[in-house]
């Protein structure tokens, strides 16, 4: 049997725990909300309304221009029963890390946020940020966070057997693309980009032939997983060769284990000697067989924009005249809107620059852990957890629900396709929620019937669990405690570093790889380094994978 993610089944968190059970329970089709169906407040009519009270969220990126149109949607119905006002702060990717850490360390209360293992999710456990959360799931007071999280898929998401996170995901991953500017190629008489020998050409004949053009437009994260390795069907390495992939902290030490399983053999990262590399196994055991994608990104820095770092000065591009972006598959259907109104004539064509078996829609060709990438948090500060807790409920209690947060108002800034389908408006780029942060779920997320059919056979394809291929030591976490005065000194240091290394903004790229090295050296990094070897061989002797 296939699992998939969305309507098709909750996500086969099975694979790896052998939970069956899920399977079974989720593998039909959810309905579509009708008028016969029960309201998600009718239960509550016969109770009186609580006080009111005004939550706070934060999370990163731009807030959405209908937002306060949907909020108010929400209040309206909500009034006798929830109660609740809640006020969104939005914050630009590069300073959320901070400001959500400056509210935390001060004790600022505020109700819910974005986190998640790739970011700093197990630091800030460490420091006790962030609220447990067991209660709240399979828990027959809360219906709707029990029915839309079943016990097995929050199982799979415990840390240290423990309930942090609501995880968002309608799928294991959302494979990452390029979307390349189709009239543009027309424009320039080229076939359809297929690969990386196509994507270069292309590139090159904008630079040559458009001059006023930007070829590629990136963003502080670069060209994001260009040139990237991965240890697909491999059990003696783990891999983090960019930030995002660490497990150890936010270091993206790369961990290479015994053949057997039962020991492990060293621990590496950026501007490390190739000695620290000896043990890895083969191609793996030098530094460049790994972040060696440093060096590619600075042959892309004649196709790329002039201040990648600056938001402000990506924002301000014009975008009729870029020649691709980088993206992913789930996002291209807003991306083309956005060109659109621009450009009634313009349209983005994905490539799949990661991996020809992705591109070829292969069974085991997408990189997971089978834990949810996103989830949200509830500060260990915040002073309304109950109602926070309760308003979540409320939203996954119904497909109405859902939808008008996730999607926006009906009719306005979407219309409904299908069971389980939505087509976007001349509106909807009005309404762009970050379903990520706060409302992804494998059983009430609309699949985007808008795109093209092609985007849809991937989108699907990303649903199938045997679509992915898991690595080594996925459930491993790293307890940052004994190292988190290092690693509070580390980490800034090394994201400035690593800012300039996604850009391809030092061509001296590997000289400058030693330089930060050896001042994250002075700061700590050996002792990180003990540290990590010491818990992956404590997780490995107690029979961990």
């Amino acid at each position: 049997m296939k699992a998939r993610f969305k309507q098709i089944a909750v996500p086969a968190i099975a694979l790896t725990l052998g939970l069956s059970t899920l399977l079974t329970a989720c593998s039909t089709k959810e309905p579509a909300a009708s008028s016969s169906a029960p309201k998600a407040t009718d239960s509550a009519k016969a109770t009186k309304a609580p006080d009111p009270a005004t939550l706070k969220f934060m999370f990163f990126g731009d807030k959405p221009t209908d937002l306060d149109k949907v909020l108010a949607k929400f209040e309206e119905r909500t009034k006798d029963t929830l109660n609740t006002k809640i006020e969104f702060d939005f914050v630009p990717g590069p300073e959320f890390r901070q400001k959500a850490l400056l509210k935390m360390s001060t004790g600022e209360s505020f109700d819910l946020t974005f986190d998640a293992p790739w970011a700093t999710l197990y630091n800030h456990l460490s420091l006790g940020y962030y609220q447990p959360l067991d209660k709240y799931f399979n828990n027959d007071a809360y219906p709707g966070l029990k029915k839309a999280f079943p016990a097995e898929m929050m199982e799979a998401n415990k840390i240290n057997g423990h309930i942090y996170t609501i995880p968002f995901q309608t799928a294991y991953a959302d494979p990452f693309i390029i979307g390349i500017r189709k009239d543009v190629r027309e424009k320039l008489g080229l076939p359809p980009v297929k690969s990386m020998a196509d994507f270069n050409n292309y590139l090159e004949a904008v630079r040559t032939k458009l001059p006023d053009y930007v070829p590629m437009v990136i963003g502080g994260r670069g060209i994001f997983r260009l040139g990237i390795p991965e240890e697909k069907g491999r059990k003696d390495i783990r891999l983090a060769a960019i930030k995002p992939e660490s497990f150890t902290g936010g270091v993206p030490f790369s961990v290479a284990i015994s053949p057997d399983g039962k020991k492990v053999l060293g621990a590496a990262t950026i501007g490390d000697p190739d000695s620290e590399f000896a043990k890895f196994p083969a191609p793996f055991n030098t530094h460049d067989s790994i972040y060696g994608h440093f060096g590619v990104r600075t042959d892309y820095r004649k196709y790329t924009n002039k201040d990648p770092l600056s938001k402000q000065a990506v924002d301000a591009l014009d975008q009729n005249k870029q020649g691709a972006i980088e993206t992913t598959i789930s996002n291209l259907s807003q991306d083309r809107l956005k060109l659109k109104k621009i450009n009634p004539n313009a349209d983005y064509e994905p490539f799949f620059y990661t991996s020809d078996d992705i591109r070829d829609m292969k069974p085991g060709a997408i990189r997971t852990t089978f834990i949810a990438n996103n989830s949200a948090v509830v500060p260990a500060s915040s002073k309304n957890v109950e109602r926070t807790m309760k308003f979540l409920d409320w939203m996954f209690s119904s497909r109405e629900n859902h939808d008008l947060i996730e999607l926006g108002i009906e009719g306005e800034h979407w219309t409904v396709e299908g069971a389980n389908g939505f087509k976007t408006t001349d509106k909807s780029s009005n309404y762009k929620f970050p379903g990520y942060e706060m409302t992804w779920n494998p059983t009430l997320s609309r699949m985007n019937t808008s795109n093209e059919p092609e985007v849809i056979k991937y989108v699907e394809y990303a649903q199938k669990t045997d679509s992915y291929y898991q690595v080594p030591l996925s459930n491993f976490v790293f307890d940052t405690k004994p190292v988190a005065t290092e690693l509070a000194k580390i980490n800034p240091k090394l994201q400035q570093a690593y800012d300039i290394l996604m850009t391809g903004l030092d061509p001296n790229w590997k000289q400058f790889t030693e330089k930060s090295n050896k001042e994250w050296r002075e700061l700590g990094l050996e002792k990180v380094r003990a540290e990590v070897l010491k818990q992956v061989q404590a997780y490995l002797d107690k029979g961990g994978k």
